[in-house]
């Protein structure tokens, strides 16, 4: 890498910040920073030339059909109510456990991520109700920004994942591999954040508002021997959406188990998956509100699948031009240069995720990260797959480590009352957890291959 290619670079990175400073989409800052770089490198011809191809050949890839299929498949299932099924459930099964409202909490964050795909997007859209509902419970703001801020990151390895799609497609592994390798990590990690909840909760001597005493019509009071009593009318509590659980278990068996089994490959179990959610929604729907629902549904999973698409255009605007300064290589180089043990080098490797944390989402962190990591660490003799998990563990990780986690500060803006120095010392529990769990795994790392090695999926 010449001396030129760095101070261009070090130009480009500069253009990038100030762009994200100024609140342009990432997509749209990954790409023009890319194509003023490709400027800079080459020519106006080169610029103009990488921006009507190389969208072209991000985006025209067959495997990224699963994208839209897996968005349209998640927002039937909300609009459906199915995620709310799911919030009910969770709460009123975890309602005497200590800490009940933030586990619950936990399980809504997660759902929500895994249909949007954005840790950001989670957080942004669940601090307001979660914050409300552990505040009520009696727990504090702090309880509720770890579990929110660390819930968003959920969804990224707990089927359906567009971030595991999206590794999947630029490291060139099977997706259906690591779509079932992320199921152990999953809920390896909602044990981890649930017991930590759980633990913090214990040590601050609250419990879960199980004794709560809802109050719905006036409550009188008289004196009877002598002493005061008071008589309180308490509303039956709401039945539970039991169907609406069942759907959500047939949706996860019909898109996920059908890969499991090898019948069907992701994009066909994607398809079915929408499918059945479409259906469940003419089930569940009545008609008077099914074509407004329906509309909802398309302009969402609209929006969501364009923004997905845009970052991924722009991070492959912005990676190419990366392998035109020559920086991909001098990165490969500097790394085997040092001689370092193969684990040494992962450790280094995924600790170079954290800092992008403070300027990218988790989708836009792997697509630029996982074409440069993966074809290192894979020379090392890492499995492919196991490595996927780990760096997207990793780049959902950095979005609540300070000092500049964008979990923490999208929070705050949400909740202003909590601050952002309640928020992150409320998050730093959830940190080690996340840190306990990323060492299990490469410890033991059958806990991300054994579903992949029983499975027929290719």
């Amino acid at each position: 890498m010449t001396t030129e290619s760095a101070l261009i670079l070090l130009l480009v990175l500069a253009l990038f910040l100030g762009m994200l400073a100024i609140r342009l989409h990432v997509g749209l800052s990954l790409m023009l920073a890319g194509l003023i770089g490709v400027f800079l490198m080459r020519s106006t011809n080169a610029a103009v030339g990488t921006a009507a191809n190389q969208p072209y050949s991000t985006a025209a890839n067959y495997s990224l059909t699963i994208i839209p299929l897996f968005i349209v498949m998640g927002v039937l299932a909300v609009n459906a109510g199915l995620a709310k099924a799911g919030f009910d459930f969770a709460s009123r099964v975890l309602r005497r456990v200590p800490g009940g409202s933030a586990l619950a909490s936990l399980a809504g964050s997660g759902l929500f991520a895994a249909v949007t795909g954005s840790s950001v997007a989670t957080v942004a859209t669940m601090a307001r109700v979660s914050t409300d509902a552990i505040v009520k419970a009696g727990y504090g703001l702090r309880l509720a920004a770890g579990v929110v801020c660390a819930g968003g990151t959920l969804g990224v390895l707990i089927p359906p994942s567009i971030v595991l799609v999206l590794y999947g497609v630029v490291a060139e592994e099977s997706i259906g591999q690591l779509l079932l390798a992320g199921i152990g990590p999953g809920l390896l990690t909602i044990l981890a954040y649930g017991a930590t909840a759980m633990i913090i909760v214990l040590l601050q001597r609250r419990r879960a508002s199980a004794r709560v005493v809802e109050v719905n019509e006036g409550t009188t009071s008289g004196q009877i021997g002598g002493g005061t009593t008071t008589a309180v009318r308490t509303t039956t509590p709401e039945k539970l959406d039991i169907t609406g659980v069942l759907f959500l278990g047939v949706i996860f068996g019909v898109s996920i188990g059908t890969i499991y089994l090898g019948v069907a490959t992701p994009t066909e179990a994607a398809s079915f998956g929408a499918m059945t959610a479409l259906i469940v929604m003419l089930i569940r729907v009545r008609p008077p509100e099914l074509i407004a629902r329906l509309r909802d549904t398309i302009t969402e999973a609209i929006g969501l699948t364009a923004m997905t698409f845009l970052l991924m255009v722009g991070a492959g605007v912005f990676t190419y031009f990366l392998a035109l300064s020559g920086a991909s290589s001098a990165l490969v180089d500097l790394v085997v240069g040092t001689e370092l043990q193969p684990y040494i080098v992962l450790v280094l490797c995924l600790l170079l995720l954290l800092p992008l944390g403070m300027f990218l989402d988790g989708i836009s962190m792997v697509l630029i990260a996982a074409p440069l990591l993966h074809p290192i660490l894979t020379g090392y003799g890492f499995d492919g797959i196991w490595l996927g998990i780990l760096i997207v563990k990793v780049a959902e990780m950095a979005l609540i480590t300070p000092p500049v986690g964008m979990n923490a500060f999208v929070y705050s803006g949400a909740v202003p009352e909590a601050g952002i120095g309640k928020v992150f010392r409320g998050i730093w529990p959830f940190i080690v957890a996340d840190i306990a769990v990323v060492a299990l795994l490469i410890a033991a790392p059958s806990i991300v291959t054994f579903l992949p090695g029983l499975s027929s999926a290719a």
